[in-house]
């Protein structure tokens, strides 16, 4: 007889189901009379011995945990359920079943560390590919065990992800809170959650308002649809979208969006932002192109552990938009609220996959003052041929774009074994007249395998280093992505002896590193940490990240739009 942890977790719950009976598992109906409370019981253990030194060896079996951790809580939700990142844990209780049938599961972790056991049964094994889909029967009028478990090396902040798919659903959903349930013995105490007004301290949204030119295909809440049920379309502009999703944000949750555009229509123009709000006019979070939460995909070899993996690419940051959709902004504050205070964004491509990764101490954005705005006029039928907006203005100059020569090697345009040499107009646009452009055949001057989407190759050197870039069908490209810094070391080489004006004063850097200026205190200390990113350390030791627009022109922090500095020529 096994005197194991599994055990005693399925005898404190109630269960006598054996391990592996081979057969289907029955509802267990022991505990009719016992008190129940919503959510599971989270028990958590120290890393094991067998986890110490090996970096591969991350299982456990569930009877050699060893003793307890900390207090037990309860998590509401499996979708996901999260604990601390250098332990082991089990999530236990039972699950309600309203339907005689086959249920699937899956369930998905960082590298799928993790196990699920029904009534006893493992269902969805440790390491068994989070595509694995698991069917049993059960029968409906009672409570099933259910445990998961997440191990050390599964990256408990991120959290385990299970999913089910009942009889009659056609695809996979996260299981209803209300199904899940634990025995109220009056040991676990739940975790208390502080009220602010309406609201829950800690959630950054409530739901979404997103504006799109041309539309969301799909969105997804950490690694998961988010259901045609739970969106909204609010308004269609001409094609355009303005919607609404009924999904909760909290810190440490990533948002992923696949939205497309029809580079055919409206010149070219198009348009991304999203609200997380908490109230209208009460925004969680924003889109910000200057934030590094946001990153984006154009891969769609990389797009499936862009969407499942909470870090996989936010390495290549979201870009601001050439040629915006120019009424964007005026639906996003209709919608949103007249103080939205985010910017638009997008990928690449006409097709891109867009991620919101929620910091863990994510500033609340400081809502604008109220902009007046025509209301947009909601009409079925055009009385007339809409106008999209014209080119905008030539965005403007760098500080001095001389110091840092480009000389336009070669540029291809086209696809496999059909391209074009398109060098001299690039040269024209980039070396010549210093323009924005976009990768379509107007722009370049020639269709060299026509209705397929083509890339454009661009080979050039910048300070004596040879780079090559690649840019995808639509996308506009900017001049300051080729004479503008690269990294942290051209940052920290173009920046010494420019200067910058602020509300409080001036403020000039210099090479070693430090900076003077009118209006601020002491010898600050800089640092360069990106390409458009740099860390200042102010008199009394305030260490504060800024972030540079994408013509380096002015450079603002985080969430604080009153601590902006424009360039002085």
């Amino acid at each position: 007889m096994k005197t194991t942890i599994l055990l005693s977790l399925m005898l404190c719950l109630g269960a006598a189901a054996p391990l592996c009976s081979g057969k289907p598992p029955a509802p267990d109906t022991s505990t009719a009379t016992r008190p129940f409370a919503p959510g599971l019981v989270v028990t958590e253990y120290p890393r094991h011995a067998a986890q110490a030194n090996d970096k591969g060896n991350f299982y456990v079996p569930l009877e050699q945990l060893g003793e307890p951790v900390g207090e037990k809580y309860v998590v509401e939700s499996l979708d996901p359920w999260k604990w601390n990142t250098e332990r082991n844990a089990v999530a236990s209780g039972f699950l309600e079943i309203e339907a005689d049938g086959d249920y699937c599961f899956t369930t998905r972790s960082f590298y799928d560390r993790n196990l699920l056991m029904i009534q006893g049964e493992i269902v969805c094994g440790f390491g068994d590919g989070d595509e694995t889909v698991a069917t049993i029967p059960l029968k409906k009028g009672g409570r099933v065990n259910i445990v998961s478990a997440g191990f050390v090396g599964g990256r408990g902040a991120s959290g385990i992800q299970v999913r089910w798919k009942p009889p009659g659903q056609t695809e996979l959903s996260p299981i209803p809170p209300r199904l899940l349930s634990h025995v109220d013995d009056g040991s676990v105490k739940p975790k208390l959650v502080e009220k602010v007004g309406k609201q829950t301290k800690g959630l950054l949204a409530t739901h979404l308002i997103t504006v799109t030119d041309d539309f969301v295909v799909e969105a997804y809440r950490n690694g998961v649809r988010i259901q045609d049920s739970q969106r909204t379309l609010l308004n269609e502009i001409f094609g355009a979208t303005v919607e609404r999703m009924n999904v909760e944000i909290r810190p440490g949750d990533w948002l992923v969006f696949h939205v497309v555009n029809n580079h055919m229509r409206w010149d070219g123009s198009k348009y991304f932002a999203v609200a997380g709000m908490l109230g209208t006019n009460d925004f969680g979070f924003v889109s910000d192109p200057a934030s590094e939460a946001w990153s984006v995909c154009d891969d769609p070899d990389r797009v499936r552990d862009f969407i499942r993996h909470r870090d996989e690419g936010t390495d290549v940051r979201a870009s601001p938009i050439a040629k915006p959709w120019e009424e964007g902004d005026d639906h996003m504050r209709q919608n949103a609220g007249a103080g939205f205070p985010g910017k638009s964004l997008w990928g690449g491509g006409a097709s891109t996959w867009i991620k919101f990764v929620a910091p863990k101490n994510h500033p609340k954005p400081a809502t604008l003052p109220g902009v007046e705005t025509a209301p947009v006029k909601e009409v079925s039928e055009p009385e007339s041929i809409p106008v999209k907006p014209a080119p905008p203005p030539e965005p403007k100059a760098m500080l001095s774009p001389k110091r840092w020569p480009v000389q336009i090697l070669y540029g291809m345009y086209g696809s496999g074994d059909k391209n074009a040499d398109v060098t001299l107009r690039l040269k024209e646009f980039i070396e010549q007249k210093k323009t924005w452009f976009a990768v379509t055949p107007s722009s370049l001057g020639i269709d060299p395998i026509p209705y397929w989407n083509k890339s454009l190759w661009i080979a050039y050197v910048k300070d004596g280093v040879r780079r090559e870039v690649r840019r995808y069908e639509n996308e506009h490209v900017l001049p300051e992505s080729f004479y503008g810094p690269q990294d942290a070391p051209e940052l920290a080489k173009w920046l010494p002896e420019t200067r910058w004006r602020a509300e409080k004063g001036e403020l000039q850097f210099h090479a070693d590193h430090t900076a003077t200026g009118y209006g601020f205190e002491g010898l600050p200390q800089w640092e360069a940490l990106a390409n458009n990113k740099m860390r200042i350390t102010w008199h009394d030791g305030h260490k504060v990240e800024y972030f540079f627009d994408y013509t380096w022109s002015s450079f603002r922090e985080e969430g604080n739009e009153k601590a902006t500095f424009n360039v002085m020529q």
